[in-house]
């Protein structure tokens, strides 16, 4: 028997979580998320369960949510640093145009950011934990970015309790958001797993069953 035809029957006697977890640690051997579309293959497995499928998508799901979020976090630091600038280097002029209102909407705005960012370790956690044995579900390169972006994050909260320490206003209360699981931890969960298993649905050819499952999602 050749290699090939043993590595196909060592993998037809694994289970389906031993089965993606050695798809996914092989992945992330290769490289990163970001160049998986260089290395990675087509790959026929994820169709033959609603398990595997699922199994299979809820890898990209939360590779793709972090990366993406980085991506958010990083214009949104670039328009906060602006901010900042302006208000130290011209205070006077800037002063006029920091009305309760701005100064509510600009702390509404970090915080909530923070909420998202502070949500997402924890939900790969959850995640790694339930359905990869607790290994990694995340590339390299998502798990550097993921570091970044919370680090990022407490940088412009921190940056906000400062201006709002020096003007008497409502800080950002940091550690209880990040210590706390709320209902965005829930919300990213749910929309994973309903993402992933949709699509292992639908690459079943069960579109109504898919279906159901986002709307079920939108409904909650």
């Amino acid at each position: 028997m050749s290699i090939d035809g043993r590595l196909e029957k060592f993998e037809r006697s694994l289970n389906y979580r031993e089965l993606a977890f050695l798809w996914l640690k092989t992945m992330q051997a290769k490289g990163g998320f970001l160049d998986y579309w260089k290395f990675g293959s087509f790959e026929s497995w994820p169709s033959e369960s609603e398990e595997l499928g699922f199994l299979y998508n809820l890898v990209f799901e939360a590779n793709s949510a972090v990366m993406l979020a980085s991506c958010r976090l990083r214009d949104l630091a670039s328009w906060a640093s602006l901010l900042g600038l302006v208000i130290l280097t011209s205070p006077t002029a800037a002063e006029p145009s920091l009305t309760p209102e701005f100064v509510c909407a600009w702390r509404q705005k970090i915080r909530t950011l923070l909420e998202g960012v502070a949500a997402l370790p924890q939900a790969v956690e959850l995640i790694s934990v339930q359905y990869f044995d607790g290994h990694q579900v995340l590339f390299v390169d998502a798990r550097e970015e993921l570091a970044s972006s919370c680090d990022r994050a407490r940088l412009l909260a921190n940056g906000y309790n400062l201006f709002a320490d020096e003007k008497g206003v409502e800080r950002i209360d940091t550690q209880s958001i990040e210590s706390l699981q709320g209902p965005t931890l829930g919300k990213l969960l749910n929309q994973w797993s309903m993402l992933a298993r949709s699509k292992a649905l639908a690459a079943q050819g069960r579109d109504l069953e898919a279906r159901d499952e986002v709307v079920a999602w939108l409904r909650s």
